[in-house]
C-alpha cells in the first residue's frame, strides 16, 4: 500500500496561541488586536525538502517570531486583506522573503489569506545559487511586489498543487507526483523572490528608523508589563517624543502605542486564564499582575476583544 511522502493536516483556529505554528519553520507569538468574528483556518503539508501552509486569519493580529537558522521562508499574500511586515506594507500580490534566522514582526488585517513556503538549508542554498544572488544582496526581510503575470502563474500553480495534494490524501499513489510538483514550485517561487529582492533598492531610512523604534518600545513594554506604565514612561525610557512614538506605532503597527499596550496585556491575561489548573485563581490578581488598575474597564475591554468575560474564560478552562 502506498504511503504519502509528506504530512498533511487541516484545522480551525480560534485562540491566539493556535497560530503559533501556522508558518513552518518559525514559532510565532500572536496577539489578537480585535475580536475574531469568524474562525480562522490553516492547511499544512510538509516533507523533508519543502513545507506549504495555506491559511486565512479572520482577525486583526500582531505577529512576531524568528525563523529557524538555515531555513528560508516565503509568504505570499493571497488577499484580499493586507499585512505589514517589519514596517513594509504587503498588499495582495506581494511576496515576503525572510532570510534564515531573521525576525518577522508585523500585523495582519481581518481576511488576510496567505501561502507560506519554507525550505531547509540545502534547498535554500540551492535557490540562492540558481538566482545568482548572495545573501548579502538580499535584505533580512524583502517585500517583493510580484508582477500580474508572476502573481497569476504562482496562484494558478498553487491552486493546482493544492487540489493534487488533497486528492493524494485519498489516493496515496499520487503522493509522489504531488511531492515532486511541490518541490518544483517551491524552488521556482524562492528563485523568483531572490532574483527580485537582490535587485530591489534599499528601504527608506525613515521607515527603518520607525520600525526600529517600535521594536524597542515593544520590548520595553514587555519588560514592564506588570507596572502601571504610561506612554510618557516609554518616551522617557527611549528618549523620544510622544509624537515620534505615536507616529511610529501608527505607521508600523496600524494602532496607537496605548492601544498596543492594552491588547498586549489582555492577550497575556487570557493566556494565564486558559492555563490555570485549579479553582483558586483570582482574576483580580492576574489582572493586577499585568498592570491593570481599572478593573471595571479591564473586564469591558476583555469582553470586547475576546467576546466573553474573564470569568467565563476561567470557568470554561476549569471544566
Amino acid at each position: 500500500m502506498a504511503v504519502l511522502p509528506f504530512l498533511h493536516s487541516r484545522r480551525i483556529i480560534s485562540e491566539p496561541e493556535e497560530f503559533s505554528d501556522v508558518a513552518t519553520g518559525i514559532a510565532l507569538n500572536v496577539d489578537f488586536q480585535r475580536r475574531q468574528e469568524s474562525s480562522s483556518s490553516v492547511e499544512q503539508c510538509q516533507s523533508q525538502d519543502w513545507a506549504l501552509d495555506w491559511g486565512t486569519a479572520n482577525v486583526k493580529t500582531h505577529v512576531n517570531g524568528v525563523l529557524e537558522a538555515g531555513w528560508g521562508s516565503l509568504c505570499l499574500n493571497m488577499g484580499p486583506a493586507e499585512a505589514t511586515w517589519n514596517g513594509h506594507d504587503g498588499p495582495q500580490g506581494t511576496a515576503c522573503l525572510l532570510q534564515p534566522g531573521k525576525e518577522l514582526d508585523g500585523h495582519t488585517a481581518p481576511g488576510f489569506s496567505w501561502v507560506t513556503l519554507a525550505v531547509p538549508p540545502l534547498v535554500w542554498d540551492q535557490c540562492l545559487r540558481l538566482s545568482q544572488a548572495e545573501e548579502d544582496d538580499i535584505p533580512a526581510l524583502a517585500m517583493n511586489q510580484l508582477t500580474l503575470e508572476q502573481n497569476g502563474e504562482i496562484r494558478r500553480r498553487l491552486g493546482q498543487l493544492r487540489e493534487l495534494i488533497q486528492v493524494a490524501t485519498r489516493s496515496p499513489a499520487l503522493g509522489k507526483a504531488a511531492a515532486a510538483d511541490a518541490s518544483e514550485l517551491a524552488t521556482h517561487c524562492f528563485v523568483t523572490a531572490c532574483e527580485i529582492a537582490s535587485q530591489a533598492p534599499p528601504p527608506r531610512g525613515s521607515l527603518r528608523n520607525r520600525a526600529r523604534l517600535v521594536h524597542h518600545a515593544r520590548s520595553w513594554m514587555h519588560d514592564h508589563l506588570e507596572e502601571n506604565i504610561r506612554m510618557e514612561d516609554v518616551c522617557l525610557a527611549l528618549h523620544v517624543s510622544r509624537r515620534e512614538l505615536e507616529y511610529a506605532f501608527r505607521t508600523v503597527q496600524d494602532q496607537s502605542p496605548r492601544d498596543y499596550l492594552q491588547t498586549l496585556r489582555l492577550n497575556a491575561i487570557r493566556r494565564v486564564l486558559l492555563r490555570v489548573e485549579n479553582d483558586e485563581t483570582s482574576i483580580i490578581d492576574v489582572a493586577q499582575a499585568h498592570g491593570m488598575t481599572h478593573l471595571g474597564r479591564f473586564a469591558a475591554h476583555y469582553r470586547s476583544l475576546f467576546g466573553e468575560s474573564p470569568s467565563v474564560t476561567l470557568r470554561r478552562q476549569g471544566k
